[in-house]
Protein backbone atom coordinates (compact mmCIF):
# COMPACT_ATOMS: atom_id res chain seq x y z
CA UNK A 1 0.00 0.00 0.00
CA UNK A 2 2.67 2.63 0.49
CA UNK A 3 2.75 3.25 -3.25
CA UNK A 4 -0.79 4.72 -2.75
CA UNK A 5 -0.17 5.77 0.36
CA UNK A 6 3.35 8.04 -0.27
CA UNK A 7 5.35 8.28 -3.41
CA UNK A 8 4.62 7.95 -6.53
CA UNK A 9 1.33 8.72 -5.96
CA UNK A 10 1.79 11.40 -2.87
CA UNK A 11 3.11 13.63 -5.87
CA UNK A 12 0.04 13.56 -7.94
CA UNK A 13 -2.16 14.58 -5.35
CA UNK A 14 -0.16 17.26 -4.17
CA UNK A 15 -0.03 18.53 -7.96
CA UNK A 16 -3.86 18.10 -8.35
CA UNK A 17 -4.70 19.23 -4.54
CA UNK A 18 -6.45 22.40 -4.43
CA UNK A 19 -8.65 21.03 -7.20
CA UNK A 20 -9.52 18.10 -5.79
CA UNK A 21 -10.01 19.38 -1.97
CA UNK A 22 -12.66 18.01 -0.47
CA UNK A 23 -11.94 18.84 3.75
CA UNK A 24 -9.50 20.76 5.88
CA UNK A 25 -6.55 18.31 7.30
CA UNK A 26 -3.96 19.57 9.36
CA UNK A 27 -3.23 23.62 10.28
CA UNK A 28 -2.06 26.40 7.89
CA UNK A 29 -0.12 29.30 9.61
CA UNK A 30 0.31 32.73 6.76
CA UNK A 31 2.06 35.92 7.48
CA UNK A 32 -1.87 37.04 8.17
CA UNK A 33 -1.01 35.05 11.51
CA UNK A 34 1.74 36.73 12.95
CA UNK A 35 1.19 37.33 16.30
CA UNK A 36 -1.85 34.65 16.62
CA UNK A 37 -0.03 31.40 16.18
CA UNK A 38 0.38 31.21 19.81
CA UNK A 39 -3.63 31.08 20.24
CA UNK A 40 -4.41 29.33 16.93
CA UNK A 41 -2.08 26.48 18.00
CA UNK A 42 -4.86 25.82 20.27
CA UNK A 43 -7.22 25.42 17.39
CA UNK A 44 -6.04 21.68 17.25
CA UNK A 45 -8.83 19.68 18.54
CA UNK A 46 -6.70 17.04 20.02
CA UNK A 47 -4.17 17.81 23.23
CA UNK A 48 -1.74 14.90 22.94
CA UNK A 49 0.23 15.64 19.66
CA UNK A 50 3.47 13.25 19.38
CA UNK A 51 4.82 13.73 15.65
CA UNK A 52 4.26 16.88 13.41
CA UNK A 53 5.31 16.79 9.87
CA UNK A 54 5.72 20.83 8.67
CA UNK A 55 6.51 21.77 5.44
CA UNK A 56 6.62 25.35 3.36
CA UNK A 57 5.79 23.67 0.20
CA UNK A 58 9.26 25.19 -1.46
CA UNK A 59 10.59 21.45 -2.21
CA UNK A 60 7.96 19.25 -3.11
CA UNK A 61 9.28 16.08 -3.88
CA UNK A 62 11.63 16.25 -7.59
CA UNK A 63 8.04 18.56 -8.26
CA UNK A 64 9.32 21.53 -6.91
CA UNK A 65 7.50 24.46 -5.74
CA UNK A 66 3.57 23.55 -5.11
CA UNK A 67 2.66 26.03 -2.14
CA UNK A 68 0.06 25.58 -0.30
CA UNK A 69 -0.61 21.96 -2.54
CA UNK A 70 2.62 20.52 -0.58
CA UNK A 71 -0.07 19.49 1.83
CA UNK A 72 -0.30 16.26 0.58
CA UNK A 73 3.17 15.47 1.91
CA UNK A 74 2.91 16.04 5.65
CA UNK A 75 -0.50 14.17 5.79
CA UNK A 76 1.39 11.18 3.27
CA UNK A 77 4.00 11.17 5.49
CA UNK A 78 2.36 10.93 8.83
CA UNK A 79 -0.13 8.14 6.92
CA UNK A 80 3.25 6.13 7.32
CA UNK A 81 3.83 7.25 11.10
CA UNK A 82 -0.23 5.50 11.51
CA UNK A 83 0.10 2.60 9.45
CA UNK A 84 3.97 1.21 9.76
CA UNK A 85 4.82 3.72 12.94
CA UNK A 86 1.85 2.37 15.20
CA UNK A 87 1.12 6.40 16.42
CA UNK A 88 -2.26 6.97 16.71
CA UNK A 89 -3.91 9.18 14.13
CA UNK A 90 -5.26 11.55 16.91
CA UNK A 91 -1.66 11.83 18.02
CA UNK A 92 -0.25 13.39 14.15
CA UNK A 93 -0.33 17.26 12.88
CA UNK A 94 0.45 17.64 9.38
CA UNK A 95 1.25 21.39 8.95
CA UNK A 96 1.39 23.93 5.87
CA UNK A 97 3.66 27.52 6.43
CA UNK A 98 1.76 29.30 3.68
CA UNK A 99 4.28 32.05 2.82
CA UNK A 100 3.25 32.44 -0.90
CA UNK A 101 4.81 30.91 -3.83
CA UNK A 102 7.03 31.74 -6.94
CA UNK A 103 5.19 28.97 -8.81
CA UNK A 104 3.64 31.73 -11.58
CA UNK A 105 1.62 28.94 -12.71
CA UNK A 106 -0.43 28.68 -8.93
CA UNK A 107 -0.08 32.30 -9.17
CA UNK A 108 -2.37 32.42 -12.12
CA UNK A 109 -4.61 29.75 -10.54
CA UNK A 110 -8.08 30.67 -9.31
CA UNK A 111 -8.59 27.22 -7.77
CA UNK A 112 -4.85 27.36 -6.03
CA UNK A 113 -6.10 27.43 -2.48
CA UNK A 114 -2.86 28.90 -1.18
CA UNK A 115 -1.68 33.12 -0.51
CA UNK A 116 -1.23 34.08 -4.49
CA UNK A 117 1.65 36.42 -3.93
CA UNK A 118 5.68 35.80 -4.15
CA UNK A 119 7.67 33.96 -1.57
CA UNK A 120 8.07 35.52 1.66
CA UNK A 121 12.08 35.68 1.93
CA UNK A 122 14.52 36.68 4.49
CA UNK A 123 14.38 37.50 8.33
CA UNK A 124 10.46 37.99 7.44
CA UNK A 125 10.01 34.21 6.38
CA UNK A 126 12.32 33.01 9.24
CA UNK A 127 10.56 34.93 12.35
CA UNK A 128 7.52 33.09 10.77
CA UNK A 129 8.92 29.86 11.40
CA UNK A 130 10.24 30.95 14.68
CA UNK A 131 6.69 31.81 15.95
CA UNK A 132 5.51 28.84 14.67
CA UNK A 133 7.94 26.59 16.62
CA UNK A 134 7.50 28.67 19.86
CA UNK A 135 3.78 28.16 19.80
CA UNK A 136 3.97 24.50 18.40
CA UNK A 137 6.22 23.86 21.63
CA UNK A 138 4.44 25.50 24.01
CA UNK A 139 1.64 23.36 23.81
CA UNK A 140 3.16 20.40 23.03
CA UNK A 141 7.04 20.35 24.65
CA UNK A 142 7.73 16.70 23.67
CA UNK A 143 6.20 16.37 20.06
CA UNK A 144 8.83 15.68 17.60
CA UNK A 145 8.85 18.37 14.79
CA UNK A 146 10.07 16.92 11.16
CA UNK A 147 10.79 19.37 8.75
CA UNK A 148 9.99 18.24 5.41
CA UNK A 149 10.39 19.16 1.86
CA UNK A 150 11.84 22.99 2.31
CA UNK A 151 14.03 24.11 -0.38
CA UNK A 152 17.56 23.70 -0.09
CA UNK A 153 18.38 27.42 0.67
CA UNK A 154 16.65 27.01 3.84
CA UNK A 155 16.75 23.31 4.95
CA UNK A 156 19.88 23.13 6.59
CA UNK A 157 19.29 26.86 8.34
CA UNK A 158 16.20 25.75 10.11
CA UNK A 159 18.34 22.50 11.09
CA UNK A 160 21.10 24.18 12.10
CA UNK A 161 19.34 26.73 13.88
CA UNK A 162 16.71 24.29 16.23
CA UNK A 163 18.18 21.19 16.44
CA UNK A 164 20.00 21.54 19.58
CA UNK A 165 16.81 22.81 21.40
CA UNK A 166 13.82 21.29 19.91
CA UNK A 167 13.30 17.48 19.37
CA UNK A 168 13.03 18.24 15.38
CA UNK A 169 15.25 16.76 12.96
CA UNK A 170 15.04 16.89 8.91
CA UNK A 171 13.77 14.32 6.71
CA UNK A 172 15.21 15.25 3.62
CA UNK A 173 19.06 15.49 5.48
CA UNK A 174 19.29 13.12 8.22
CA UNK A 175 16.45 10.86 6.92
CA UNK A 176 17.63 10.54 3.54
CA UNK A 177 20.97 10.36 4.78
CA UNK A 178 20.16 7.36 7.17
CA UNK A 179 18.05 5.39 4.88
CA UNK A 180 20.61 6.16 2.17
CA UNK A 181 23.61 4.67 4.67
CA UNK A 182 21.32 1.33 5.50
CA UNK A 183 20.89 0.51 1.76
CA UNK A 184 24.46 0.51 0.67
CA UNK A 185 25.33 -1.39 4.09
CA UNK A 186 22.88 -3.80 2.19
CA UNK A 187 24.65 -3.08 -0.59
CA UNK A 188 28.16 -4.28 0.18
CA UNK A 189 26.93 -7.35 1.92
CA UNK A 190 25.02 -8.05 -1.73
CA UNK A 191 28.29 -7.99 -3.09
CA UNK A 192 30.10 -9.64 -0.41
CA UNK A 193 32.03 -7.29 0.96
CA UNK A 194 32.40 -6.20 4.31
CA UNK A 195 30.55 -3.11 5.75
CA UNK A 196 34.17 -1.96 7.07
CA UNK A 197 34.50 -0.98 3.35
CA UNK A 198 32.47 1.58 2.88
CA UNK A 199 35.52 3.89 3.07
CA UNK A 200 37.19 2.67 0.65
CA UNK A 201 33.93 3.28 -1.89
CA UNK A 202 34.41 5.92 -4.66
CA UNK A 203 31.26 7.66 -4.14
CA UNK A 204 29.62 9.80 -7.01
CA UNK A 205 26.71 12.23 -5.98
CA UNK A 206 24.61 13.62 -8.63
CA UNK A 207 22.98 16.69 -6.80
CA UNK A 208 24.35 19.04 -3.61
CA UNK A 209 20.88 20.07 -2.95
CA UNK A 210 20.06 19.16 0.96
CA UNK A 211 19.26 15.28 -0.42
CA UNK A 212 22.83 15.05 -1.56
CA UNK A 213 24.59 17.10 0.76
CA UNK A 214 22.56 15.47 3.88
CA UNK A 215 23.73 12.13 2.87
CA UNK A 216 27.38 13.24 2.01
CA UNK A 217 27.16 13.88 5.50
CA UNK A 218 25.97 11.16 6.81
CA UNK A 219 27.75 8.35 4.98
CA UNK A 220 30.97 10.93 6.15
CA UNK A 221 30.38 10.36 9.77
CA UNK A 222 29.97 6.91 9.46
CA UNK A 223 33.23 5.94 7.32
CA UNK A 224 34.57 8.12 10.54
CA UNK A 225 33.20 5.78 13.07
CA UNK A 226 34.87 2.98 11.15
CA UNK A 227 38.39 4.32 11.57
CA UNK A 228 38.44 6.92 8.82
CA UNK A 229 40.55 10.00 9.49
CA UNK A 230 37.95 13.43 8.13
CA UNK A 231 40.18 13.83 5.06
CA UNK A 232 40.15 10.16 4.28
CA UNK A 233 36.75 10.03 4.52
CA UNK A 234 35.85 13.08 2.67
CA UNK A 235 37.96 11.84 -0.36
CA UNK A 236 35.65 9.12 -1.06
CA UNK A 237 33.04 11.91 -2.39
CA UNK A 238 32.62 13.41 -5.45
CA UNK A 239 29.38 15.45 -5.41
CA UNK A 240 28.83 16.66 -8.89
CA UNK A 241 26.03 19.57 -9.33
CA UNK A 242 24.61 21.08 -12.73
CA UNK A 243 27.53 23.14 -12.82
CA UNK A 244 29.91 19.63 -12.79
CA UNK A 245 32.43 18.43 -9.80
CA UNK A 246 32.09 20.84 -6.77
CA UNK A 247 35.35 22.37 -6.85
CA UNK A 248 37.65 24.79 -4.33
CA UNK A 249 37.65 27.44 -7.50
CA UNK A 250 34.24 28.08 -6.71
CA UNK A 251 34.19 27.60 -2.99
CA UNK A 252 32.67 31.74 -2.52
CA UNK A 253 29.60 30.28 -4.03
CA UNK A 254 28.77 27.33 -1.83
CA UNK A 255 27.25 27.01 1.28
CA UNK A 256 29.37 25.59 4.14
CA UNK A 257 28.15 21.64 4.04
CA UNK A 258 28.64 22.05 -0.02
CA UNK A 259 32.33 23.26 0.38
CA UNK A 260 33.35 20.59 3.03
CA UNK A 261 33.11 18.21 -0.49
CA UNK A 262 34.63 20.55 -3.04
CA UNK A 263 37.66 19.11 -4.18
CA UNK A 264 40.59 20.72 -4.75
CA UNK A 265 41.15 19.16 -8.60
CA UNK A 266 39.39 18.25 -10.96
CA UNK A 267 36.56 21.15 -10.19
CA UNK A 268 33.74 21.45 -13.00
CA UNK A 269 34.02 17.67 -14.44
CA UNK A 270 30.92 16.79 -16.51
CA UNK A 271 29.12 13.57 -14.43
CA UNK A 272 29.95 11.34 -17.33
CA UNK A 273 34.10 12.73 -16.99
CA UNK A 274 33.60 12.08 -13.48
CA UNK A 275 33.03 8.26 -13.70
CA UNK A 276 35.53 8.07 -16.68
CA UNK A 277 38.47 9.77 -14.61
CA UNK A 278 37.19 8.10 -11.12
CA UNK A 279 36.00 4.65 -11.90
CA UNK A 280 33.28 4.88 -8.81
CA UNK A 281 31.38 1.88 -7.41
CA UNK A 282 28.64 3.78 -6.53
CA UNK A 283 26.50 6.10 -7.84
CA UNK A 284 23.59 7.75 -6.31
CA UNK A 285 21.14 10.39 -8.06
CA UNK A 286 19.12 13.05 -5.77
CA UNK A 287 18.75 15.43 -8.73
CA UNK A 288 14.98 15.74 -9.64
CA UNK A 289 16.17 15.17 -13.20
CA UNK A 290 15.13 12.33 -14.71
CA UNK A 291 16.89 10.45 -17.06
CA UNK A 292 19.99 11.91 -15.45
CA UNK A 293 21.67 8.75 -15.79
CA UNK A 294 22.49 8.05 -19.40
CA UNK A 295 23.57 4.80 -21.16
CA UNK A 296 27.27 5.46 -21.53
CA UNK A 297 27.94 6.71 -18.09
CA UNK A 298 26.01 3.35 -16.73
CA UNK A 299 27.86 1.45 -19.06
CA UNK A 300 31.07 3.15 -18.20
CA UNK A 301 30.88 2.61 -14.71
CA UNK A 302 29.83 -1.22 -15.37
CA UNK A 303 33.17 -1.44 -16.99
CA UNK A 304 35.41 -0.59 -14.40
CA UNK A 305 33.04 -2.16 -11.30
CA UNK A 306 32.29 -5.69 -11.31
CA UNK A 307 28.70 -5.17 -9.33
CA UNK A 308 27.89 -1.27 -9.65
CA UNK A 309 25.87 -0.01 -6.73
CA UNK A 310 22.95 2.51 -8.93
CA UNK A 311 20.51 4.68 -6.58
CA UNK A 312 18.57 7.13 -8.50
CA UNK A 313 16.42 8.26 -5.37
CA UNK A 314 14.60 11.20 -7.26
CA UNK A 315 11.11 10.78 -6.47
CA UNK A 316 8.05 10.95 -7.97
CA UNK A 317 9.17 7.87 -10.35
CA UNK A 318 9.63 10.61 -13.19
CA UNK A 319 11.82 12.22 -11.67
CA UNK A 320 14.13 9.13 -11.42
CA UNK A 321 17.34 9.11 -12.98
CA UNK A 322 17.19 6.21 -14.29
CA UNK A 323 14.66 3.68 -14.05
CA UNK A 324 15.48 -0.19 -12.93
CA UNK A 325 14.82 -1.31 -16.88
CA UNK A 326 17.62 0.92 -17.83
CA UNK A 327 20.22 0.18 -15.01
CA UNK A 328 19.51 -3.61 -15.28
CA UNK A 329 19.90 -3.60 -18.94
CA UNK A 330 22.55 -1.47 -19.48
CA UNK A 331 24.63 -3.36 -16.52
CA UNK A 332 23.68 -6.18 -17.97
CA UNK A 333 21.67 -7.63 -14.37
CA UNK A 334 24.63 -7.14 -12.47
CA UNK A 335 23.97 -3.48 -10.78
CA UNK A 336 22.85 -3.42 -7.22
CA UNK A 337 19.27 -1.29 -8.04
CA UNK A 338 17.87 0.84 -5.47
CA UNK A 339 15.25 4.24 -6.08
CA UNK A 340 13.49 6.54 -4.44
CA UNK A 341 10.32 5.39 -5.85
CA UNK A 342 8.67 1.29 -6.44
CA UNK A 343 9.40 -0.13 -9.83
CA UNK A 344 7.98 -3.28 -11.04
CA UNK A 345 10.37 -6.20 -11.16
CA UNK A 346 12.37 -6.44 -14.94
CA UNK A 347 12.41 -10.05 -16.61
CA UNK A 348 16.10 -9.42 -18.98
CA UNK A 349 16.71 -11.67 -22.22
CA UNK A 350 17.90 -14.12 -20.54
CA UNK A 351 15.14 -15.35 -18.39
CA UNK A 352 16.00 -13.81 -14.93
CA UNK A 353 13.79 -11.80 -13.29
CA UNK A 354 15.53 -8.83 -11.44
CA UNK A 355 13.74 -7.15 -8.45
CA UNK A 356 13.83 -3.42 -7.70
CA UNK A 357 14.33 -2.65 -4.36
CA UNK A 358 13.30 0.85 -2.48
CA UNK A 359 15.64 3.01 -0.51
CA UNK A 360 13.40 6.60 0.65
CA UNK A 361 12.74 7.97 3.88
CA UNK A 362 9.82 6.64 4.65
CA UNK A 363 11.24 3.70 6.07
CA UNK A 364 13.02 5.90 9.11
CA UNK A 365 9.47 5.74 10.69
Amino acid sequence: MAPLIYTPTVGQACKEFASRFRRPRGMYFTEEDRGHMASMIYNWPHRDVHVIVVTDGSRILGLGDLGANGMGIPIGKLSLYCAAGGIAPHRVLPVVLDVGTDNQELLDDKFYLGVQKPRMKGKEYFDLVEEFMLAARYRWPDALIQFEDFSSDKAQKLLNFYRHDHLCFNDDIQGTGATTLAGLLSALRAKGESVESLGDQRIVIAGAGSAGIGVAQVLKQAMMEQGKTEEEARQAFFVVDQSGLLGTERISELSPEQAEFARDTDGGLSLFEVIQKFKPSMLLGMTAVGGLFKENMIREMASNCDRPIIFPLSNPTTKAECTAEQAFEWTDGNCIFASGSPFDPVTMNDGRTMYPTQCNNMYVT
